[in-house]
């Protein structure tokens, strides 16, 4: 058991220490907040969502009067305005495109930053190999003319100005050290366990290779993440303009279908009652009541009835009373609709389609001058890279002409036996060297915001952006 306990902590150790390699550096972004905040964004949009056919549903209910004997039921629906539904569903997928836009923008840029840095870190390492092959070829120098001290020909002057370009590189060879440590250091913010720095050369394409790219030009089109980010934002906006107009046109307000309950335990109603109802057997109780308030027995009581009637009196008067009722309603009856119609022709908030227009026109506008604005910068940038390759091609012929075997040789017998001469040409060829290195960091720092307008960092099907970014 301590065996394989052991033997996975060796290779988690091992896994942990691994060189920082390209893939690990690119593979990193994934692990960057950002390019999830943005993932799950996109995610949530891309779902299917479930679009309502009404504004509201709810049930209603009234109390007529606090005797608590009539109620009314009603399930009431406020229907989406004409049009709502599929500006909903326009909106939605804007809103989806604008998202998906807005992840491809986000993970260029977290892959840009990489890029930049490894290649910073590349090319000044780069740098700093010339610079000490400068120093060495410098070195040399001041040890000749220090030979040559004795000599006629020997110049104190050139022996300090080699002391003091000494110096000089010494320090650009100090400043080159720092600046590689603290990029090593940036780059652990990324990927915080690795034991060294193993970013292949190979990995990065030549500058023929980067001019076979662009030596067509770049077209822009709507797979560029910032067009098709300005594309998603426009869709949103005028979408969401479409949306809002169409809520306007809610010309039925409502819909709704209800119950009118009527308890008859509970229900009384007032009623004048005069004699002929008072007679009937249905408000036979207010019979005595009714003969006692009107005064119309003038004789004398009998075994409880009257011997003798003023017919007058008891036809001429009624009686306010409080009596039952009842619900004598169809079933149907018991049923109602509730619906409203808003009338357009006196809605004095007619605007909504110029409200509609002028979004429309603004989005629009806005989108081609983010277009135009893509274009202008992909047309400079690629007409940068292509001149400072051009540049560069210079300097690299000449360091190769000079450091070619024939051309030394002949060098060689045209300077005699002062090897000075020899040192300055193999300086000099140092120098075109390091001036192209200084250019290639120019060049590609062009080439990668040429990426990223292109859309070639946000590539999700592709290992190496800086080849396969832009075909």
């Amino acid at each position: 058991m301590k065996t394989v306990s052991l033997i996975s902590l060796a290779l988690t150790a091992a896994a942990i220490a691994s060189p920082l390699t390209w893939e690990r550096l690119v593979e990193s972004a994934k692990d960057d907040p950002r390019y999830q905040a943005a993932e799950k964004r996109a995610e949530a949009t891309a779902t299917d969502r479930n679009l309502k056919l009404w504004d509201k549903i709810e049930l209603r209910y009234q109390l007529d009067g606090f005797s608590f004997a009539k109620h009314d039921f009603e399930l009431r629906v406020t229907p989406q305005a004409f049009g709502e539904r599929a500006a909903d569903k326009e909106h939605f997928e804007a809103v989806k495109n604008y998202q998906q836009a807005t992840f491809a923008v986000e993970r260029s840029l977290l892959l840009y930053d990489r890029y930049e840095r490894g290649v910073r870190y590349v090319l000044r390492k780069k740098i700093n190999e010339i610079n000490k092959q400068l120093l060495q070829v410098n070195s040399d120098r001041i040890e000749v003319l220090h030979l040559k001290s004795g000599s006629a020909s020997f110049n104190a002057e050139d022996l300090m100005t080699s002391l003091e370009k000494n110096a000089s590189l010494k320090s650009s060879i100090l400043s080159d050290s720092t600046a590689l440590r603290d990029a090593e250091l940036k780059l652990r913010i990324w990927v915080p366990d690795f034991e060294g720095v193993d970013l292949d050369t190979n990995f990065i394409p030549t500058m023929d290779e980067l001019a076979e790219f662009l030596k067509d030009g770049v077209n822009v089109d709507e797979n560029f993440p910032l067009v098709a980010l300005a594309k998603g934002k426009r869709d949103s906006d005028v979408s969401k303009a479409k949306q809002d107009a169409s809520k306007d046109r809610n010309y039925i307000s409502h819909l709704g279908i209800g119950y009118s309950l009527q308890i008859e335990s509970l229900m009384e109603k007032y009623k004048d009652l005069d004699y002929n109802d008072v007679t009937k057997e249905k408000y036979g109780k207010f019979y005595n009541e009714f003969v006692e308030k009107s005064g119309g027995c003038i004789g004398q009581y009998i075994n409880g009835d009257c011997s003798k009637w003023d017919t007058k009196k008891i036809e001429g008067y009624s009686m306010r009373s409080l009596v039952p009722e009842t619900d004598d309603r169809k079933t149907s009856d018991k049923f109602f609709v509730n619906l409203a119609i808003r009338l357009p022709f006196f809605d004095s908030n007619k605007d909504a389609t110029l409200r509609e227009q002028v979004a429309v026109l603004d989005a629009e506008s806005k989108y081609l001058d983010d277009v135009r604005e893509v274009n202008q910068k992909v047309a400079r940038l690629t007409e940068e890279v292509l001149a400072l390759i051009g540049q560069w091609k210079v300097l690299k012929d000449y360091a190769e002409q000079v450091n070619a075997s024939g051309f030394m040789e002949q060098f060689a017998r045209n300077a005699g036996s002062d090897p000075l001469l020899l040192l300055r040409a193999r300086e000099s060829a140092l120098e075109s060297d390091l001036k192209a290195a200084k250019l290639e960091y120019d060049i590609f720092a062009r080439y990668l915001s040429l990426l990223d307008y292109a859309g070639g960092l946000a590539r999700q099907d592709v290992a190496n952006h800086l080849r396969e970014g832009i075909r």
